[in-house]
């Protein structure tokens, strides 16, 4: 990924990042009992960003997960309706052969 960093007067650093076509943004503050370490800012405002990241990425992968188990839902469904449908056909394959069997025996 690709971070880009800014700080300004007031002792913080932000880190900007894209994650799916979106910005993601997040700052790091200095403490007033700390010294200013822009180092330290960039290193902690990138593991936010990152973190922002992480967690789109749960939110949306659980979204594809729930729609994936949906469709394998209705696929199950429609595989059991089928199987009752080849069943059926078979059934009635085998009656109607066998009806075919007693009339041409009985003749």
């Amino acid at each position: 990924m690709r971070y880009r960093y800014y700080s300004d007067s007031k002792k913080r650093v932000y880190c900007v990042s894209t994650y799916a076509g979106r910005t993601v943004r997040a700052c790091a503050v200095c403490s007033p009992h700390d010294t200013f370490n822009e180092e330290a800012g960039q290193a902690l405002a990138k593991a936010r960003v990152d973190t922002k990241i992480a967690e789109k990425r749960v939110k949306r992968a659980q979204a594809k997960y729930a729609y994936a188990c949906e469709l394998l839902k209705d696929a199950m469904s429609y595989v059991d309706k089928m199987q009752s449908y080849l069943n059926d056909s078979l059934e009635d394959l085998n009656d109607a052969q066998a009806d075919e069997a007693a009339l041409v025996t009985s003749y």
